[in-house]
């Protein structure tokens, strides 16, 4: 089993949402609100709707959908690759993280 974490700037949130569809993902966490610092900047955590200043933390256990990984690595980088493209070929917030993972109970 994998856990694939996907980290992105509020604005991003929709158009994950609609690639997880797409791919027929059932079944994941989304944290909204998440603060952070790294290559794009630092953001603050808040919990008001009305901040687009903030990151969301999508969670995905992939179990016998990891055979299905190349497809989900895909869809997510040309995702990116559609926003660095207006964006100057800078770094955008988009992160996209991959680990092992055991469920415990």
């Amino acid at each position: 089993m994998k856990m694939l974490h996907i980290v992105c700037g509020k604005r991003f949130e929709e158009e994950i949402v609609v690639l997880f569809q797409k791919l027929e993902i059932k079944g994941y966490t989304v944290i909204s609100g998440v603060g952070g610092s790294g290559v794009t900047g630092t953001v603050t955590a808040s919990n008001s709707p009305m901040n687009q200043n903030t990151n969301t933390l999508f969670m995905v256990a992939l179990g016998y959908e990891s055979s299905f990984l190349p497809q989900i690595v895909a869809a997510l980088k040309e995702l990116r690759a559609k926003h660095v493209q207006g964006h100057d070929d800078r770094e955008i917030a988009l992160k996209v993280f991959l680990q092992p993972c055991e469920i415990i109970i």
